[in-house]
């Protein structure tokens, strides 16, 4: 059986992964009013955030900014991408990677999605790894989902969850809530069967599965 696994916020700390990113750019002169709204900017409109466009705006607003010394201290960060999953998550991994068909799909900016995703080194788990502009991955979920097929499906995402099981009603739609990300206050709806707070909670739904 398949189990399709979203990353962020999921098996990945953006709330750790933020607070190393403005603290290292901090470092370098970046201020905490600077980066927050530059980060901002850089997410507006229908493209996910992209690193590089927030680097343009910074230098845009401080003149003694490098784009190079942006861009080799974000490096820096990703490197460490390991230290910002979620510690649950490599034990669990590789204790239902035997078991299960695991796949990951992750809605963000292809290339800085693809970095993050390899540096965390997590990788070797999945069959299948898919980095989506479809924030609610439905449409990417028809691609690798037969149907009637039986899966499982863990997301942060009410929306996401609930647009799913409305195409693919066979699928066991999991809420993951660790109390991080924008989503974190939103209710369940009527097409969520699971909601946990870690991957622990998950391992013994599978175990009745």
């Amino acid at each position: 059986m398949k189990i399709i696994f979203d990353f962020d916020h999921t098996l990945f700390s953006v709330d750790e992964f933020y607070k190393n990113f403005q603290g290292s750019f901090k470092k370098i002169g970046i201020n905490q009013v600077l980066f927050k709204e530059t980060f901002e900017e850089a997410k507006r409109g229908k493209q996910p955030y992209n690193p590089e466009n927030q680097f343009k705006l910074i230098v845009q607003k401080k003149s003694d900014a490098s784009l190079k010394g942006l861009r080799n201290n974000f490096e820096k960060i990703l490197n460490k991408a390991n230290k910002f999953l979620y510690s649950d998550v490599e034990p669990f991994l590789k204790k239902v990677c035997n078991k299960f068909d695991l796949y990951l799909v992750s809605y963000g900016d292809k290339n800085f999605q693809k970095k993050k995703i390899e540096k965390s080194g997590i990788t070797k788990f999945f069959k299948k790894i898919v980095i989506t502009t479809d924030i609610n991955k439905s449409s990417t979920l028809k691609k690798f989902l037969r149907k009637n097929e039986k899966a499982v499906f863990v997301d942060d995402n009410p929306e996401a969850l609930s647009t799913t099981k409305e195409k693919f009603p066979q699928v066991i739609t999991i809420r993951m809530n660790r109390g991080e990300g924008k989503y974190k206050k939103e209710k369940n709806n009527k097409n969520i069967d699971f909601c946990v707070k870690n991957l622990k909670e998950i391992e013994k739904i599978l175990s009745k599965i």
